[in-house]
């Protein structure tokens, strides 16, 4: 063979390997978007990346040296796709796009499953995503704070404001979707609020009027009810939830063994169980832990709906300044939860249903006091209420200079009528 021949045949060959390459990692890529689409990111390891993949797990280290690296990859190549189809796809009719991206997303295999179970998950600083979903949170805020401002809005839009409240929105409703399929309709919301922005009006539910109210009293008290824990309570017992408590919110309830709180709560793992009877029943436990510190102590005021909703703002800055590790093992949890068959998800799926009827209530009351403006519907803000808080709460985590009170207060200006 001459040396001519050598060259040739060498650099034939390159783009061969090269094309073998790229086409493993794709499989690769494919492959953990659907276990952590499926299971969760938490609760998946390379190992059950490389057998989906068809790969062994040397092979798979050679091109992602860990789950950290593999996990990047696979935002880069969702928020890759999703920049080109900004880019190319987006037509003249949509002026801010949130319904047309909300609908491509949807259509995205395993996109709303993995960017829902990140955005709560990457909010520890310790999570290997936290600075590309905290840069990510800056670029769309002040993206859609641009378009706010260059676009005929309603008036009295604070472009800045008002993006990161339809962030805020946009991420809680893509959470609640997750847990209630069937009755939550992401795109439908997000269209909605696009089309309020916008200034135009909006159809209302005409049976909404004839729709019947709880009371808010007994929905306060369902909110928080607490389940009868096995084991009542114990100085050991509270030790061993504080410290679970503090290791879910930041490194998630799949990445927390027993061994972890065990060691953290200064006992051996069979005391444990002989405390909590298991990892699952610890969760709940941690759960309702959470809401008694938060929700149950600072419980709506009685007297007027106003009063009611204005105090939702104190409370989010009381939790804020006195207890952001509930704020963020709340995060951490929902969203971890949002996979079905967590151990969580049918703590928050009720939580969610419960809140919805609650908030519900309290726009009818508002309605009904003369409070509401005449273009809102109540189950409609009901929702994205809830939605917006929580998704405040999650950007507040990844930039702390974002007030959520503040937010969520105007946020009620814009739903009420001038006092």
């Amino acid at each position: 063979m001459t040396i001519a021949s050598i060259t040739e045949f060498s650099a034939g060959a390159r783009p061969t390997r090269q094309a073998r390459s790229a086409a493993t990692r794709r499989r690769i890529l494919d492959a953990a978007i659907d276990a952590f689409t499926v299971d969760g990111i938490g609760a998946v390891s390379l190992r059950d990346i490389a057998a989906r993949a068809g790969v062994t797990h040397p092979g798979l280290l050679r091109h992602y040296s860990s789950k950290d690296a593999l996990l990047g990859a696979v935002v880069e190549r969702l928020d890759q796709t999703n920049a080109d189809w900004l880019a190319h796809e987006l037509g003249p009719q949509d002026v801010l796009g949130f319904a047309s991206l909300a609908r491509h997303n949807a259509a995205s295999p395993g996109y709303l499953e993995l960017y829902t179970a990140l955005s709560g998950e990457a909010t520890s600083a310790t999570h290997p995503a936290h600075a590309h979903m905290r840069e990510r949170y800056a670029r769309v805020r002040s993206a859609i704070s641009q378009q706010l401002a260059t676009v005929s809005v309603r008036p009295g839009i604070e472009p800045h404001v008002h993006a990161t409240l339809a962030i805020a929105g946009w991420d809680g409703m893509q959470l609640q979707e997750r847990y209630a399929p069937d009755e939550i309709d992401l795109v439908a919301y997000v269209g909605r609020q696009e089309q309020w922005l916008l200034g135009r009006s909006i159809p209302l539910d005409p049976d909404e009027h004839t729709a019947p109210s709880e009371r808010l009293d007994d929905l306060e008290a369902e909110i928080v009810e607490e389940p009868d824990l096995s084991g009542g309570a114990s100085a050991r017992k509270e030790l061993i939830v504080s410290s679970a408590t503090e290791l879910f919110a930041r490194d998630g309830f799949h990445g927390t063994s027993l061994r972890d709180i065990a060691e953290r709560s200064g006992i051996s793992k069979s005391t444990l169980l002989h405390h909590i009877g298991s990892k699952d029943q610890l969760l709940i436990a941690v759960l309702h832990r959470r809401d008694r510190l938060t929700t149950a102590e600072h419980l709506m005021p009685r007297g007027a709906a106003v009063d009611r909703l204005y105090a939702l703002a104190d409370s989010a800055e009381h939790t804020g300044r006195g207890a952001p590790g509930l704020i963020e093992l709340y995060a951490v949890l929902s969203c971890e939860g949002s996979i079905p068959g967590h151990p969580a998800h049918d703590f928050f799926a009720r939580r969610f249903r419960v809140g919805r009827r609650y908030f519900t209530t309290l726009f009818r009351t508002l309605r009904d006091e003369g409070s509401l403006r005449p273009d809102r519907e109540p189950r409609h803000e009901a929702a994205w209420l809830m939605a917006t808080w929580d998704g405040l709460q999650i950007q507040w985590l990844y930039d702390p200079s974002i007030d959520v009170a503040q937010h969520l207060r105007a946020h009620f200006a814009d739903l009420l009528e001038p006092r």
